[in-house]
């Protein structure tokens, strides 16, 4: 069977869907890892010991915050509980003299030294291993020089012999413009008993090189091995040494080492990820230059090449090279190249976390340097890579229910546990005696359903931008813009579901310290979600809606004359009017003017009612068929809210003017109202897509199959 995708596309772009492929991805993601948790363990270490601090001083900071935190919840439980929050205290932290330079400095040095070992280790591998130069054989060097021809490769690669190896086995290496390729005994005695497994072999190899996937392997294998035996050994000798720590700086200390044990055992899986993924796009490059897959699956069946074990007592995600059954399986279908798993997830969210914790507290890492400018430097770049890795590798997925699933959970997964770990978290918990910890239960069920929306809506995203990009040959320019008007619109309301957790710690010690700090984290969860619904649920509303529309919209007009069957009918079934939620904010908007000329006006009551009639414009819209159901269902939610928010000012508004006389005869809402119809609905807007989204897909019953992709030709 074969793909939508034809064979040419492989060899021309590298990748079936001309986006960065899923090696790159996971070697930026390890690299982005590993590097900022190196930097955050060294420069840990130096702002003690570059700057002198006595440990006991440190313990002094933890111990001197720590009592006036309990002081000031003390002195809050006992006072009128206005709301008012006289949390603030004047201790001096040693360890602020600590700067940038030293994680620049640190980052520069690990890559400096990559950088030397990948200039090396070529040739002192070669030397060690005993590679000798191919003479003496014309036929073997005629039929490696064809066999380049073939690979079109524009570099010179110089093939080498490893006599004494007997296996079926070769070996791409090298650094740039010094390209080898060593040749096994096994695989020349092979060149005379089967040429056309031993051309299948060099071309798989040569597929390495003009794939460019040797130096991501490369730094792959090295940046693993400088960095992570480092975080491993840091995590394990940490627990036993913070025993001797106080209470304060042990939770920390602790916090701090299962976050870099898990980042470590993340970026082995990452980096076992990498080195399987190439290994399906040089067997997709093989068999585009071949036109067909017959000689590699002979070659999996014949030799039972090591690069393709057949199976194995070790884990998928221990393993370095894909089982011959994966490899097979990528033939046929080209869109499970680099697929990206549940683990993959993971730690994109895992990473993710660690580095916004990491940027937003400064270089101490304990809140001294911290501020707007840490503060937004971590939501831009945290949220773009969140995006980018996300959006990238579902758009080239083309996940069915299941890869929303896994990718949807782990991405919660790896962003909850990471963040949630905190060290400094953990000390603040620390220094209010453990109160509102129950507030991590509903918070770690918000960042499930963050994860799975998060999921959802990139998946129809993409579906709906995929088109497009096929038919304007422009895949990697219309996936940067689309992924980076994503990211724009998530970065507010991923900052604000990051802030939540200190936010709501406090307010449940300071403001509620009897009640369960669950209940004060929901309730602080409404009151601040209204508070930021314009300037953080606002633009993730906009932004949900009309990329995802806008995409189909165009895809809609470029198959206009051969409609695509996977995005169904061009318009809905349901009318304009509906499809804009106009009937259920007419009518909220009237049941709120009747409600408060009864006398029974509250503000919660106004804004249950407008819930209420959001909630039910999302079904209306969707209650026949229509693409993008829960898009849509969003769409008509939030056009409801506002028409009722807006009709509600605007009528009470002229019936307080005109018919009671309150001033002059107006008719129009201030701009102060405009404002508010058009934020408030958001976070309305977002409960309601999440009630509709739930039961929708319980009505629909997901199957989990994938959603055939368009070729560039436009069929399926």
């Amino acid at each position: 069977m074969t793909s939508g995708v034809p064979a040419g596309q492989v060899q021309r772009e590298g990748d079936p869907f001309g986006l960065p492929s899923g090696t790159t991805v996971r070697f930026v993601l390890l690299i982005t890892a590993v590097t900022t948790a190196s930097a955050t363990l060294v420069n840990g270490v130096s702002s003690v010991v570059l700057t002198s601090v006595d440990v006991r001083q440190v313990r002094a900071y933890y111990q001197c915050a720590t009592r006036a935190t309990q002081e000031a919840a003390r002195a809050h439980g006992a006072s009128s509980g206005d709301g008012s929050s006289p949390f603030v205290f004047d201790c001096n932290d040693p360890r602020a003299a600590t700067t940038w330079a030293v994680t620049v400095a640190v980052t520069a040095l690990l890559l400096l030294g990559v950088g030397c070992v990948y200039v090396c280790l070529p040739a002192w591998r070669k030397r060690r291993r005993g590679y000798r130069e191919l003479t003496g054989m014309p036929e073997l060097t005629a039929c490696l020089r064809q066999v380049t021809r073939t690979a079109g490769l524009h570099s010179p690669v110089t093939f080498l012999a490893e006599p004494l190896e007997p296996g079926v086995d070769a070996l791409a290496f090298g650094r740039v413009g010094r390209r080898q390729v060593v040749l096994s005994g096994g695989l020349m005695v092979l060149f005379a008993r089967d040429p056309d497994a031993f051309r299948t072999v060099v071309l798989h190899e040569l597929a390495h090189i003009r794939n460019r996937d040797l130096d991501v392997a490369f730094l792959t294998l090295v940046v693993w091995r400088m960095s992570g035996p480092p975080l491993l050994a840091f995590a394990v000798l940490a627990v036993p040494g913070s025993l001797f720590l106080g209470p304060e700086l042990a939770a920390a200390d602790l916090t701090h080492a299962v976050r870099m044990g898990l980042l470590a055992v993340l970026a082995a899986f990452l980096k076992n990820s990498v080195l399987r993924s190439r290994e399906l796009y040089a067997d997709a490059r093989v068999r585009s230059w071949q036109g067909s897959p017959t000689s590699l699956r002979r070659l999996f069946r014949d030799y039972g090449l090591p690069s393709a074990p057949r199976s194995g007592w070790r884990s998928a995600l221990l393993r370095v090279h894909p089982t011959a059954a994966q490899r097979e399986e990528a033939l046929r279908d080209e869109r499970l190249l680099g697929e990206a798993g549940f683990w993959d997830f993971c730690a994109v969210g895992a990473t993710v976390a660690f580095l916004y914790d990491f940027l937003e507290l400064g270089p101490v890492g304990g809140g001294s340097q911290a501020g707007a400018g840490t503060e937004a430097l971590a939501t831009v770049l945290a949220s773009g890579l969140l995006v980018g890795a996300t959006g990238t590798a579902l758009w080239r997925g083309a996940a069915g229910a299941g890869g929303k699933r896994d990718a949807g959970l782990g991405l919660a997964l790896g962003v909850g546990s990471m963040h949630l770990l905190s060290p400094t978290g953990a000390s603040s918990a620390a220094m209010l005696g453990g109160k509102g910890l129950t507030l991590l239960i509903p918070y770690a069920a918000l960042v499930v359903l963050c994860g799975l929306a998060t999921a959802g809506w990139l998946v129809a995203a993409t579906r709906s931008w995929a088109p497009v990009s096929f038919r304007r040959r422009r895949t990697r320019l219309v996936a940067a813009g689309v992924l980076g008007a994503s990211a724009i619109g998530v970065a507010p309301a991923f900052d604000y579901l990051m802030q939540l957790p200190p936010l709501t710690l406090y307010a449940a010690s300071f403001e509620s310290p009897n009640a369960p700090g669950a209940l004060v984290f929901l309730s602080d969860f409404v009151n601040l979600s209204i508070g930021v619904a314009g300037s953080a649920l606002t633009p993730l509303t906009v932004t949900a809606i009309l990329i995802p529309i806008a995409g189909q919209y165009l895809a809609q007009r470029a198959t206009r004359r051969q409609q695509a069957t996977a995005f169904g009918p061009l318009r809905p079934a349901a009318g304009a009017l509906v499809r804009l939620g106009v009937p259920a904010g007419l009518t909220a908007a009237g049941a709120g003017v009747l409600i408060a000329l009864l006398g029974a006006f509250s503000f919660w009551g106004l804004i249950l009612e407008i819930l209420a009639a959001q909630i039910a414009a999302a079904f209306l819209a969707t209650r026949d068929y229509a693409p993008l159901p829960v898009i849509r269902g969003l769409l008509a939610a939030y056009a409801a809210g506002a028409l009722a928010f807006l009709g509600w000012f605007l009528m009470m508004k002229a019936f307080g003017s005109c018919v009671l006389g309150a001033g002059p005869c107006a008719t129009l809402p201030s701009p102060e109202n405009v404002f508010l119809a058009l934020t408030l609905p958001s976070a309305g807007a977002l409960t309601a897509c999440a009630v509709h989204a739930g039961l929708h897909a319980l009505r629909t019953r997901p199957t989990g199959e994938r959603i055939p992709m368009l070729s560039p030709g436009g069929r399926r």
